[in-house]
């Protein structure tokens, strides 16, 4: 078990450690807008994730580090609630929802630097590093669950004093999802439900299983999935394969790959299948808690292949001697 949890962590650095501009939309990753040119702006922002657990009514002070690794330009920062979108991982913006003087959660959140409202524009040069600090308060007596905001970092190519760049308007966004829990104990009630955990009834020997997971959280809390999946033969030794820790937020369900070293891939078996029953099941935990979620599902291998072509060269074998005979007795 030290040694999954090694391997988690050192997974989840890495991905934080090397994450560069992309336009995919992660549930878990940073939100990319763009109608950019790559020569003209590029931009990064981390750490990609934070999760901060929090006590209502206290404050805490993250610092982001963003880039403009392009042209020079005008920078902003914004904050947006935003909500699981599909089951791979991706979300959607509640662009309507920016917090704004009137908005519901403008008192949680603040600016420290490098300006001290959201909004408010700066100057970016092409190559700077820029460190933004933001306060976060939830106020007391707020309901203990999980609030999911991502926080906006916006450049464009239109420079202070009214000199712009030649040709069109550039712009890009990038973002750094906030996964606010707010619980008085700091230990709060997290279980892992498994949605589906299929692999063929019926396979073909010499193939390989193949598991489709998904994983719902349907409490209040961001969990990531800790397990395993333990593929039993009739005959030869168990083989394993390790979930891949992603991110469940509250109120979604994800597929989840599986975990090779610190490379994601499907969950299919390593050795192929034989003869027999093979009994596979998936284990996992909310964040290695000691709560567990188990699902057994059965799979049967029968070399179909091998012998319809055993049926087929006897088959043959016996047509031709039969055609022999035929010929023999006309001579």
């Amino acid at each position: 078990m030290n040694n999954l949890r090694f391997k988690i962590n050192k997974l989840i650095t890495k991905v934080i450690t090397t994450f560069v501009v992309s336009l995919t939309i992660s549930c878990m990753s940073p939100i990319v807008n763009s109608s950019i040119h790559a020569q003209s702006l590029g931009l990064s922002i981390s750490p990609p994730i934070d999760e901060i657990m929090i006590i209502p009514g206290h404050e805490v002070i993250r610092t982001f580090t963003i880039t403009n690794d392009g042209n020079d330009g005008v920078a902003s920062i914004y904050i947006i609630p935003f909500r699981a979108q599909g089951e791979n991982g991706n979300v959607a913006l509640d662009e309507k929802g920016v917090i704004g003087p009137s908005s519901p959660f403008a008192s949680w959140f603040g600016l420290t630097s490098p300006v001290t409202s959201f909004g408010e524009k700066f100057y970016m040069a092409g190559g700077q590093k820029q460190n933004i600090s933001i306060k976060i308060s939830p106020p007391d007596g707020i309901a203990e669950k999980d609030y999911y905001f991502t926080l906006l970092y916006k450049l464009d190519n239109n420079i202070p004093g009214g000199i712009a760049l030649s040709g069109p308007t550039n712009q890009a966004r990038i973002g750094a999802n906030l996964l606010i829990s707010a619980s008085k104990d700091g230990n709060p009630e997290k279980t892992p439900n498994i949605v589906e955990f299929t692999a063929p009834k019926i396979i073909d020997s010499l193939g390989k299983l193949n598991f489709n997971i998904r994983i719902g959280n349907f409490g209040s809390y961001v969990f990531k999935p800790e397990g395993t999946i333990t593929i039993k033969p009739t005959f030869g030794s168990p083989e394993t394969l390790i979930v891949a820790p992603f991110n469940v937020i509250s109120d979604s369900i994800r597929n989840i790959p599986c975990l090779n070293g610190e490379e994601t891939l499907p969950c299919i078996s390593n050795s192929k299948v034989l003869v027999g029953i093979y009994t596979s099941t998936l284990k996992i935990s909310a964040d290695g808690n000691d709560a567990t979620e188990e699902k057994t599902v059965t799979t049967i291998a029968f070399p179909f292949s091998i012998t319809l072509g055993l049926i087929f060269v006897l088959s043959t074998y016996q047509v031709v001697r039969n055609a022999k005979r035929k010929t023999n007795t006309s001579s």
